[in-house]
């Protein structure tokens, strides 16, 4: 029981995290596509890659937010 209440509170953080993440990737992507004239190239492209460090890190929680609900379900 004890076991199951932990699996569960992990999949609802990670998916959480993952969540977030995603809405920050999409916040910083709308910041790459409103244009901005004092932004310079090295500024855009720290943009971009911080973006898609933010994709891989949301799909990697919600990969791990997977397996644990698999976990949890194969417990059960």
């Amino acid at each position: 029981m004890k076991n199951t209440k932990v699996l569960s509170d992990k999949v609802t953080d990670y998916k959480r995290f993952a969540f977030i993440l995603l809405a920050l990737t999409v916040f910083m992507f709308i910041g790459l596509i409103v244009p901005n004239e004092g932004v310079t190239q090295n500024q855009t492209i720290i943009l971009i890659v911080v973006s898609i460090c933010s994709l891989a890190s949301a799909f990697y929680f919600h990969r791990k937010a997977m397996k644990f609900q698999e976990q949890l379900y194969n417990e059960e």
